[in-house]
């Protein structure tokens, strides 16, 4: 009975609800349950925590401030909200912990164990031209807060060439600088498009450093305390007020500022005017302080990928291990394809040469094992420790021998032969996973052997035959290789990419000639946008809606559409899954025809209108063929095989032909008399009749 509307309370809802009204009055338990309610409404139900701040004060903050603790936690709180702890006069700071600092710490030591050069990018000097040049080129990607897209093209833009510039992106960079005008005002002045306007002295000295704009809280306060007289507290107040629209105190300091600056020489309609730009942009100002410090941070990240490419690359792919998504295309991968534009070899993964975090050596990066899926924590620490203390591995049975299988289990072995970790033990991926079963049982009969001290009786003449070494390799089944996709399908499972090739690169061609998008195009389609993909079936679910009318379908698909730029999540429900289900195969190349739906959030599905199989496009999607002929090559003779030819697959198709005269002129001929049905057949036909290369397939895109 309670309306549905935003912060109603009982007594409005008494007021606008006739049937809560009724019963409220006509039944006396409703009365007093009600009444009970309306005095404890608004009251917390509840203790919170909100991670505001740490609480800093000169004495035990139990002398200022009653503390509590989180239930079920250590965590002591305080029992006030953050409002009224910063009212109190307690200071309140973030400490906020950014992997980019480990980013930073491990370049510094991949640095001095690849060269022996010991670098503090403290140290750096603040004036680098290969840093401000890989800014201005947006090669950002991996350098603290100029990673997105957007950033990026405002780097492209601006073209910082100074520190204050990259303070300064980090300010504008907003949503309120960006609709304001302010940084198309910033780029136009800094590069003298437009001429930086000072109606007062004081504002250019505070605003010269950003060509005349206000972009920091602290420019605001100081034209507020300068120009207006007011004190510098005063000045901090006025602005967040400004800001959360406290039009009492924002009047009060208004009066004030305008006194103070005709006091100092300003005409009272210019003081109007200055005042209406700090109302406009103190909301939008930012921390200069902040942003300072945000930006050495960048600079130092950027100098270290200008000088020292490739462990800053190790770095931060290593940072990127935890969390990984092998479904979709993740930050490891992005940043594995930004070393593939920078020239950097990865070397793939193996048991022998790679550690547990990413590594460089001989001017190349080493994949992580860790980085494997199913390798993390004490597997691939335990297959570098073990390797260091004793040697590379010999096969897949001296791994199982040498390595615990506590950290190491069948699981994590063969998610390591699929990733190519071990075919440096000269053996087919197929003949290692054929094996596993039994290198893992020798390897635990071993293992339990040496913990209960006991060796073989002729462990000791077996040594010393052997040289220490394993006598005779166990041997291995005579197999094939898996086929090349099958590999590659298995890389892309255990790594998150493809590493020796992309099983759709032989189809590439052929799919962009029909798609209207790539996935990682689609940030710019609206909701319900129409787009056609080109891509291979993947994680394919299926399911049956709820409460499906009978006789009505009620099967429906998910599954992942992956193209060489990565992958989408895919919907065909009921009504299309009856037409479309047969083409939901595991690996099936497809164009899809769908629209995009961002109702869950930022990532995006696509709902399936349509599916192609791969080999059903030229049929499809062809609307005629162009032949093209040389009076020089093709004589009477050939010219009518090819008419007897194409007489024989008589159709819809459109007919054209180019023929290059002997004077060097091409004419263009379009045949009204025949039409065919493009087939293999025909195509075949014409090859062997022409030669390859002498004709062209009109295509047209999926509507």
């Amino acid at each position: 009975m309670v309306p549905d509307e935003l912060k109603i309370t009982i007594d409005k809802a008494l007021k606008k609800s006739a049937d809560l009204k009724m019963s409220y009055d006509g039944d006396p338990e409703i009365r007093e349950l009600l009444d009970l309610a309306m005095k404890i409404e608004g009251l917390a139900r509840n203790v919170g925590t909100h991670a505001a701040a740490v609480v800093i004060a000169d004495k035990p903050l139990t002398e200022y401030v009653p503390l509590g603790r989180v239930p079920g936690k250590q965590d002591v709180i305080t029992q006030w909200p953050m409002g009224d702890v910063e009212a109190s006069g307690l200071l309140k700071m973030d400490f906020l912990g950014l992997r980019n600092l480990t980013i930073l710490s491990r370049t510094v030591q991949l640095i001095e164990q690849t060269t022996g050069k010991t670098v503090d990018p403290l140290k750096f000097p603040l004036d680098d031209k290969e840093s401000y040049a890989l800014l201005q080129r947006g090669e950002t990607k991996g350098v603290f807060q100029l990673e997105s897209g957007g950033i990026r093209d405002l780097l492209l833009r601006m073209k910082p060439d100074h520190f204050t510039d990259i303070i300064a992106t980090a300010a504008l960079y907003r949503p309120g600088p960006l609709e304001g005008g302010m940084v198309d005002d910033y780029v136009n002045i800094k590069h003298g498009r437009q001429e930086p306007e000072y109606k007062h002295p004081v504002l250019k000295e505070i605003l010269e450093e950003t060509n005349s704009i206000m972009v920091y809280q602290e420019q605001v306060m100081r034209i507020l305390n300068r120009l207006g007289k007011i004190p510098l507290a005063n000045a901090y107040t006025c602005i967040k007020a400004i800001s959360k629209k406290k039009e009492s105190l924002i009047n009060e300091n208004h009066d004030a500022f305008i006194t103070g600056s005709v006091d100092n020489g300003l005409a009272e309609k210019d003081a109007n005017d200055i005042w209406n730009l700090i109302v406009k942009f103190a909301g939008y100002g930012f921390n200069k302080s902040h942003s300072t410090a945000y930006a050495l941070l960048a600079y130092q990240t950027a100098y270290l990928k200008a000088h020292y490419p490739i462990e800053f690359m190790a770095a931060l792919l290593s940072s990127d291990i935890s969390g990984r998504n092998f479904k979709r295309k993740d930050a490891l991968v992005e940043h594995m394809e930004d070393c593939d534009r920078m020239a950097i070899e990865v070397v793939p993964p193996s048991v022998n040469h790679s550690a547990a975090d990413f590594s460089v050596a001989d001017g190349n990066i080493h994949f992580a094992l860790s980085a494997i899926k199913g390798c993390g924590g004490s597997t691939a620490v335990s297959i570098e420790a073990e390797r260091k203390k004793n040697g590379p591995y010999k096969d897949i049975f001296d791994f199982c021998e040498r390595v615990d299988p506590a950290a190491c289990n069948k699981s994590a072995i063969e998610t390591l032969i699929k990733a190519g970790a071990m075919d440096e033990f000269e053996a087919h991926r197929s003949q290692l996973t054929a094996v596993i079963e039994k290198a893992v049982q020798a390897g635990a009969a071993v293992q339990a052997d040496k913990k209960s001290g006991q060796a073989s009786l002729f462990g000791a003449f077996e040594d010393d035959e052997a040289g220490g070494e394993q006598a005779v390799a166990a041997p291995l089944p005579e197999m094939e290789e898996w086929p090349e996709r099958e590999k590659l399908i298995a890389e892309k499972e255990v790594l998150g990419y493809y590493l020796a090739s992309h099983p759709l690169a032989e189809y590439e061609k052929k799919l962009a000639t029909f798609r209207t998008h790539t996935t990682d195009k689609l940030g710019d389609v609206k909701d319900r946008g129409e787009v056609v993909l080109g891509g291979m079936i993947s994680s394919i679910k299926f399911a049956h809606t709820k409460n499906a009318k009978v006789g009505a379908p009620s099967k429906y698909a998910n599954f992942d559409l992956e193209d060489m730029q990565g992958a989408i999540r895919c919907i065909v429900w009921p009504k299309g899954f009856v037409d479309v289900g047969d083409r939901i195969q595991p690996d099936a190349i497809v164009l899809a025809r769908g629209k995009v739906d961002r109702r869950g959030g930022d990532e995006a599905n696509l709902i399936i209108d349509e599916l192609t199989p791969l080999d059903e496009l030229d049929t499809r999607y062809t609307h005629g063929m162009r032949l093209r002929l040389d009076e020089a090559e093709h004589d009477t003779e050939t010219i009518s095989r090819l008419r007897e030819i194409v007489r024989g697959y008589p159709g819809s198709q459109e007919l054209l032909f180019s023929m290059r005269l002997l004077e060097g002129e091409t004419v263009h001929l379009k045949s009204d008399k025949y039409r065919v049905e493009i087939t293999m057949e025909l195509r075949d036909r014409i090859d062997d009749l022409l030669g390859s290369g002498h004709y062209k397939l009109l295509m047209s895109k999926p509507r």
